[in-house]
């Protein structure tokens, strides 16, 4: 069957969008990211790196700490707001935790090949979402293996258990992946280590 066609989206002023990343990036000031896929849901936290093709944000949970990174597909954003206040809630709260200014992640972001395998390098359990087909949904797992066009992901279920065989996901898919989350690492901790995990070389 053929593949789905993806939506056309109104042109993007990329050079706006880059520029107000790069902003963020030099002065830590928190963003919001607007993107065109449909029924996408916005991206909150601080840029701690951009590439060629991905642009990586440090996320905050529901007590303002840090929740791990989200990675983001450039092409897909609409818009970055950017809080003006550079002593906002949020930063003046990790300022008094000691966790000020935000961590980079040390992930790829000039590929979607490359991003997936730094970021199972870097932790052992990532969250994939495909939100142009999919944007309620995503899946979170280890890597098991890495081709050209597909990744294989073996999934833990919402009960910590590990499924038993792997999920392909076709790498041009992919619009966002998360890692280093709180909500990973407990799947993680309950599910114990993947069987018979290959990482990518």
């Amino acid at each position: 069957m053929p593949k789905k066609s993806k939506p056309k989206r109104p042109s993007t002023d990329t050079s706006l969008v880059l520029g107000r990343l790069a902003r963020a990036l030099d002065t830590h000031q928190l963003v919001g990211v607007r993107r065109w896929i449909a029924g996408a849901d916005r991206v909150d936290g601080f840029v701690t790196g951009i590439g060629a093709a991905w642009v990586a944000l440090a996320k905050l949970d529901d007590r303002v700490r840090p929740d791990g990174w989200s990675l983001l597909r450039l092409r897909d954003i609409k818009s970055v707001s950017i809080d003006p206040d550079p002593d906002c809630f949020e930063i003046r709260a990790l300022r008094a935790r000691n966790l000020w200014p935000p961590t980079p992640i040390g992930v790829a972001l000039n590929d979607v090949a490359a991003l997936v395998r730094s970021a199972a390098r870097a932790e052992p359990v990532i969250t994939v979402f495909v939100e142009d087909d999919r944007p309620r949904i995503c899946w979170i797992g280890s890597v098991m293996s890495l081709g050209e066009q597909t990744l294989r992901l073996l999934e833990i279920d919402t009960q910590g258990e590990w499924r038993r065989k792997p999920r392909a996901i076709d790498l041009e898919d992919i619009t966002r992946i998360e890692i280093g989350g709180g909500y990973e690492e407990a799947l993680r901790l309950v599910a114990g280590p993947p069987p018979a995990v290959i990482r990518p070389a």
